[in-house]
């Protein structure tokens, strides 16, 4: 399946790759571990136990919310203060320490030689901003589109949109790279090829409908998607 018009009028090719959009937990920092921890911890206050399968399932790839799952794990707590309380012990462990995933600045640097690059993430903009000064990674990334900027999170199409219109460029002249099916599946909707990197959580259910899925983003060739854009998943 093609990702938009290879030929536009007169002949012309339509299209060069000019900007790359990053998804953030997951992909540029190592956060889902933190996230998980931080879960499994309130969970467990409350007789229930949550494994890093369940969590890497329910809330990363199918992203699902707290309070629906502590309604069906039985807890009958205030589900918002539930999810303040683990935000608040996420956002210490992410203070206390925070890694990068394997070659995230060294994308980022070569990214930044020949592209717009954007963050497009479904995270708030005060979490962003805390995760990306703590990773040294606030100079790499030109745009900012987070949770607040659009109606509806991953995997609807909204961010990715919203991230074209701001950078100024199609959709086709944008690459995704993702970690998750629902990242996957927001920039296919928005027209945007995405490649897929997975990691420890997403790994239990690989995308559909990336150009490419890679196990790290040590694999990744933007000089050689750039060199044979506009492309398709074959």
């Amino acid at each position: 399946m093609l990702y938009g018009m290879a030929i536009g009028y007169h002949g012309r090719m339509a299209a060069t790759l000019k900007a790359i959009c990053f998804d953030l937990d997951g992909l540029l920092v190592d956060t889902e571990p933190s996230y998980y921890e931080a879960l499994r911890s309130v969970f467990a206050e409350y007789g229930c136990a949550v494994s890093q399968e369940e969590y890497a399932r329910r809330w990363v790839i199918r992203g699902t919310r707290t309070a629906e799952e502590a309604l069906r794990h039985g807890i009958t707590a205030d589900p918002e203060a539930l999810s303040v309380e683990v935000k608040r012990r996420f956002t210490a462990m992410v203070e206390r320490e925070l890694k990068l995933m394997p070659h995230a600045r060294e994308t980022l640097e070569q990214a930044n030689r020949r592209f717009v690059t954007a963050l497009v993430t479904n995270t708030p903009r005060g979490e962003v901003e805390l995760i990306l000064s703590r990773a040294g990674l606030s100079g790499f990334l030109q745009h900012l589109v987070t949770r607040e900027e659009y109606r509806n999170a991953k995997p609807a199409p909204d961010c990715y949109l919203t991230a074209a219109r701001l950078v100024g460029v199609s959709p086709v002249e944008c690459l995704a790279l993702e970690d998750s099916a629902r990242g996957v599946h927001a920039a296919v909707a928005a027209g945007i090829p995405c490649v897929a990197v997975l990691n420890e959580m997403t790994r239990y259910e690989p995308p559909e409908g990336a150009l490419q899925v890679l196990q790290s983003l040590t694999e990744l060739d933007l000089d050689a998607l750039a060199a044979r854009w506009p492309v398709s998943s074959g």
